[in-house]
């Protein structure tokens, strides 16, 4: 039994070395795997242009977002219909005919002015009166030739009366009888003469009161109380009969629609003028290419000359493609409409050519066909390929009526 137990603690060292062994051998092999992961590690950090070198996983595409409907918008189809073909022009009001009322006798002062600016006036009613005194006296002066003529003249004719009496007695020379009849003739011709004198005075008189040549308005008062006038020089001018028109330019191309007695819309601010075309102009300014089209305007229009207005003339109607003006966009300068495909929620945006426009629709030359639908209320917010939602009719007018304070129906 002795040797049995002394045998057991030399057999112990050997299993403590065996269990020292097994921990040792496992840390190299960690330390094996851990260097080389450092080492790239540190690299990297050293070398980042390294880092694009190392192989890298793709990021994952974001889902797609289909984007929201870009406006609520209401569409209307384009249409046939009657649309009138006006003619648009502008121009100045002026008077039908403006008089200019001269002098004819020069050197003459101003004694009067009997009229203002503005004044209604009659035929032969004095505008203004000259110093008569110097015609006056031609007048008189020439008055008293006749006078004297007339009495030469009956003196000749009764010595030649006498003459031809004692002719016939031959109790005077023939000699003298006609001599007799020289002086009477000659008497004659001073009368006419001196008629003529007196006629060309009492012309001259009548030239310092300067008459209106007929019914109108005063339009300028061009002479000054005192001041001495030359014969020609203007005096006053008279817009003939208080008639004003309306000369509006219109482009030569529109010209042959027009015709006299057409219709005429001319507006002046918020006025607005019924008028009628009297005439047009046979001659079309080659620096401008418009012509004018010359339109009589009533009494009352209470424009007055010099005036800018426009015109709309009427030249009937013409059957065409239209569509609201609220539809029209301008893009790159031109006139563009959006139209909405069917089956399709996305716009398109169509060039279009306008004509005539007329209560709140507009003409439509090319670009578009009949029953297209385009976009009418939000047209100014879209861009081409926006995605669009149309709004419920039935639903907006319900909105329309209960703006507008009306009463919803009763269901039946």
């Amino acid at each position: 039994m002795p040797d049995h137990n002394l045998s057991r603690p030399a057999a112990m060292p050997d299993a403590a070395a065996s269990l020292g062994r097994r921990p040792r051998r496992r840390g190299w092999w960690l330390l094996a795997l851990v260097l080389p992961i450092a080492a790239v590690g540190a690299l990297v950090v050293a070398r980042p242009d390294l880092a694009s070198l190392m192989p890298q996983r793709a990021p994952a595409p974001p889902p797609a977002v289909e984007p929201p409907p870009a406006l609520t918008v209401a569409v209307a189809p384009a249409t046939m219909r009657a649309l009138a073909r006006p003619v648009v022009g502008d121009g100045s009001v002026v008077a039908w005919q403006e008089l200019v009322v001269g002098t004819e006798a020069g050197g003459l002062r101003v004694a009067e002015m009997a009229v203002e600016e503005g004044d209604i006036v009659r035929q032969g009613q004095l505008l203004v009166r000259l110093d008569e005194s110097v015609p006056r006296a031609q007048r008189d002066q020439a008055a008293a030739a006749v006078e004297e003529a007339e009495a030469a003249l009956r003196i000749a004719e009764q010595d030649l009366a006498r003459a031809v009496e004692l002719a016939r007695s031959q109790s005077v020379a023939r000699q003298i009888l006609d001599q007799r009849r020289a002086t009477a003739a000659q008497a004659e011709a001073r009368l006419a003469a001196a008629r003529g004198s007196l006629a060309e005075a009492e012309a001259k008189l009548a030239q310092a009161r300067i008459l209106a040549p007929t019914d109108g308005v005063v339009s300028r008062r061009s002479a000054l109380l005192g001041a001495v006038v030359p014969a020609g020089q203007e005096m006053v001018r008279l817009i003939r009969d208080g008639r004003l028109e309306f000369d509006a330019r219109i482009p030569e191309l529109e010209l042959a629609r027009v015709r006299p007695g057409q219709t005429v819309r001319v507006t002046h601010g918020e006025r607005v003028i019924e008028a009628q075309v009297r005439a047009i102009a046979p001659v079309v300014s080659s620096e401008t290419r418009l012509g004018l089209v010359h339109v009589a305007l009533p009494p009352d229009s209470g424009l007055r000359p010099g005036m800018f207005a426009r015109a709309q003339i009427d030249t009937g109607e013409s059957r065409g493609l239209a569509v609201p003006q609220e539809a029209i966009v301008l893009r790159e300068g031109r006139s563009a409409v959006f139209v909405l495909p069917e089956g399709s929620d996305r716009v398109v945006l169509r060039p279009i050519v306008t004509g005539a426009r007329h209560d709140g629709m507009v003409q439509v030359t090319e670009g578009l066909t009949a029953e297209e639908p385009v976009v009418v209320a939000g047209a100014g917010f879209l861009t081409d390929g926006d995605r669009v939602r149309v709004a419920d009719a039935a639903r907006e007018d319900r909105i329309g009526t209960t703006a507008r304070g009306d009463a919803p129906a009763a269901a039946h």
